[in-house]
């Protein structure tokens, strides 16, 4: 499917009651794909899942990617604290600790910025999004490695996560996140 629903609204309410109307009408959610705008923010929510069959298996993603204006200088990403990474920390890999005990527990946290990491992720709401989703992987990096590469905000998950509560949950924090990193300026 290469439709992309394009939802726009002034507020998170009114944004999520398009989204979920909309979900709740669709057959299956096996690829979708939607624009979620908030002036100025645009939000694109992907939703893969392959159920497989025969001998192969099928994988469910679910995306939440946000280009941020400005280019910040802040790079981090988050990601699952598995035995591969406990092992890549032995051998070197850098694991920064924010002082958040949960966030430090659960996830391998790169940065070049720390505090300024710290301060984005102060949030409880943030903590609590992201400890719902201990497999996630939550980072903002350049989309390639072009010196005009847009940045972006990603989260990503390999599990399909189809309700529209947990959906506005994810959009939130990256909503949240967009703000703290491109605040909109009053002219």
């Amino acid at each position: 499917m290469d439709t992309i629903r394009t939802f726009t609204a002034d507020s998170e309410p009114a944004l999520w009651a398009q989204v979920a109307a909309d979900m709740a009408r669709q057959p299956d959610l096996f690829d979708y794909r939607a624009d979620l705008i908030q002036p100025p923010y645009r939000v694109r929510l992907e939703l893969d899942i392959d159920l497989g069959g025969g001998f192969e298996g099928g994988y469910e993603l679910t995306t939440l990617r946000a280009v941020v204006p400005g280019q910040p200088a802040l790079r981090f990403a988050l990601h699952e604290q598995d035995w591969v990474h406990e092992i890549g920390k032995l051998l070197g890999l850098e694991d920064v600790e924010l002082g958040y005990a949960e966030l430090d527990q659960t996830f391998i946290i790169s940065t070049n910025d720390p505090n300024t990491l710290r301060r984005l992720l102060a949030d409880p709401a943030v903590h609590q999004t992201l400890m719902r989703h201990p497999a996630a992987r939550f980072t903002l990096a350049p989309d390639s490695d072009a010196a005009d590469a847009p940045l972006l905000l990603t989260f990503h998950l390999e599990r399909a996560v189809v309700e529209p509560e947990r959906l506005r949950e994810l959009y939130g924090m990256l909503l949240r996140m967009l703000q703290q990193l491109a605040p909109i300026i009053s002219a």
